[in-house]
């Protein structure tokens, strides 16, 4: 069993307009996150050092874990 402190605030499923998919926990809400431009590109960077391209993302599940 995971200690509370290691729960993360959300769950995502991010599926990619090439088919691959992610599934990961975090704290961070990447849909409302920050965006960094970059070469064309829109980045979000989580607390756990995912940077995400949302860009390549073609879609978004979440769920709020707490």
């Amino acid at each position: 069993m995971k200690n509370v402190d290691e729960i993360k605030k959300y769950k995502f499923l991010l599926s990619f307009h090439d088919g691959h998919q992610l599934l990961f926990e975090t704290d961070t809400d990447i849909r409302t996150a920050e965006r960094e431009y970059i070469n064309g590109g829109m980045f979000v960077q989580t607390e756990n050092k995912y940077t995400i391209n949302l860009n390549q993302v073609a879609r978004i599940q979440v769920k709020k874990q707490r």
